[in-house]
């Protein structure tokens, strides 16, 4: 059975000939090593020069219109998924991220309205900026953004696809990604603390960034679907490690409507949509499959009140289960037999029936390509009909 029929079956909760795997790593050390290559050296690492660095701040405006770092965005985005094809991961999750830009020699904006803050790893490469803060005070503020490339940004991602699935896409289950969802969309340029004024004070205007993004968001679906990706990943953090950010109630009030017409037009586009959000989603999952999510990924194994066996027994075959593989030790630190064991329980509480797909939780520095091919060997190992 090939990767594209195995992860098929697994969304559609039927049983494949195994337990098929996901990668989200999106981290330089690992993308470079899988590929058996030095990680190339991007503009940013100039920027610890102090001349330079001065430099970078006068000039951020033109450096920014001659494209910043958008030819390294998009070459280390091609390669992540490229790096998951030779590793031997059965899907990807495909990121288009073009969308930072230099505020100043340290720090970022993004085309929506958020500030970041260069973050490096201890090799000194550039990882995803920081999120440190939002751009706006006043509904008007928004207003007035220049949203010129917000309104350009689905067409590019199509491009970028297309590439992506002429490059790739016989040979990966390929998922279609941009980095943020609406609930991110309408907190993070304000703050969170403003966003809960506006829940109180702003319902009107909240109805108008939500229509706004919600709409835009429908052209991402397309930018995904059209380009031949079978599903999408639809990124949109909204939990702690101890339980969700919202109220699910007052979450399902504000943006329940607006997801189902997301997942709806995925549906009618004939693609699968899995959500992904960290922490503690248990009190979610139940909204997941209300809104109309075919599955969640992340399930976040160190959170609180998260067990996969639990999660299955409370989704059973209305929702995929994605991810779940501890990277704060198990995949960073831990030893074969500590892999194996993780992979092996991991199957005995959610692959009966298929809707299981393993992987590491999240991406971070510390994971380790040796234990991801010790994942992957786990998994191969993980065969269908299997009696847990």
């Amino acid at each position: 059975m090939d990767k594209i029929e195995r992860v098929k079956l697994a969304l559609e909760h039927k049983e494949p000939d195994r337990v098929p795997t996901i990668s989200c790593m999106d981290v330089q050390n690992y993308v470079y090593e899988a590929l058996g290559k030095p990680v190339p050296k991007d503009v940013t690492k100039y920027f610890k020069n102090p001349l330079v660095a001065k430099i970078v701040d006068v000039a951020a405006p033109l450096i920014n219109k001659l494209g910043g770092i958008e030819k390294d965005v998009m070459r280390f985005c091609i390669k992540k998924v490229e790096a998951d094809v030779m590793m031997g991961f059965d899907a990807t999750w495909n990121v288009y991220a073009e969308i930072f830009r230099f505020k100043d020699a340290t720090h970022f904006y993004d085309i929506w309205g958020r500030y970041y803050k260069a973050v490096y790893d201890r090799d000194d490469n550039l990882l995803t900026p920081g999120y440190i803060g939002g751009m706006f005070e006043t509904p008007d503020d928004w207003r007035r953004w220049n949203k010129k490339e917000w309104q350009e940004h689905p067409e590019k991602m199509y491009n970028f696809n297309i590439t992506i699935n002429e490059f790739f896409g016989k040979d990966i289950y390929i998922f279609g990604s941009h980095l943020y969802g609406l609930f991110e969309q309408i907190w993070q340029p304000f703050g969170f603390r403003k966003f809960m004024q506006f829940v109180r004070k702003e319902k009107g205007f909240l109805e108008e960034i939500i229509e706004y993004n919600k709409n835009w968001y429908l052209k991402c679906v397309d930018a995904s679907a059209d380009a031949g990706f079978p599903a999408i990943i639809y990124s949109d953090d909204m939990a702690f490690k101890n339980g969700p950010m919202l109220n699910p109630k007052m979450m399902d009030q504000l943006l329940g409507a607006a997801f189902r017409e997301i997942t709806d037009h995925a549906h009618k586009k004939g693609v699968k949509i899995i959500i992904h959000t960290d922490g503690n989603t248990k009190p979610l999952l139940e909204y997941f499959i209300k809104w109309g999510f075919d599955g969640h990924h992340s399930i976040e194994p160190n959170a609180d009140d998260v067990d996969l066996g639990e999660y299955k027994e409370i989704a059973g075959d209305r929702l995929s289960l994605l991810g779940h593989l501890d990277i704060t030790h198990v995949l960073s630190f831990g030893s074969k037999e500590e892999v194996f064991k993780h992979v092996e329980e991991s199957v005995k509480k959610a692959a009966k029936g298929g809707g299981l797909i393993l992987g590491p939780c999240n991406s971070h520095y510390d994971i380790k390509i040796q234990n991801l091919r010790w994942m992957i060997e786990a998994c191969g190992n993980m065969t269908y009909p299997m009696n847990v």
